[in-house]
């Protein structure tokens, strides 16, 4: 392989990693955009439930009479 071979294939592997990187930076952009609007939902869900431990245990009881009922 000559100087002007070598010179393009460096040419070529630096371009297509170029692009490699270009397209990863552009999906963890879209990433974190993504994962802030669900972060925001999440927090309006909790805001709306006053009281969870009461919830929670509402439904560990349900759980446990419905359990109940397939013995």
């Amino acid at each position: 392989m000559d100087g002007g071979w070598a010179l393009l294939l460096s040419a070529v592997v630096t371009g297509a990693f170029g692009v490699i990187v270009t397209l990863i930076q552009k999906f963890k952009k879209e990433n974190a955009s993504d994962h802030e609007v669900v972060m925001g939902m999440l927090k309006m869900v909790y805001k709306k439930q006053t009281n969870v431990e009461d919830k929670i245990d509402r439904v560990d009881n349900k759980l446990d009479t419905h359990i109940r009922g397939h013995k």
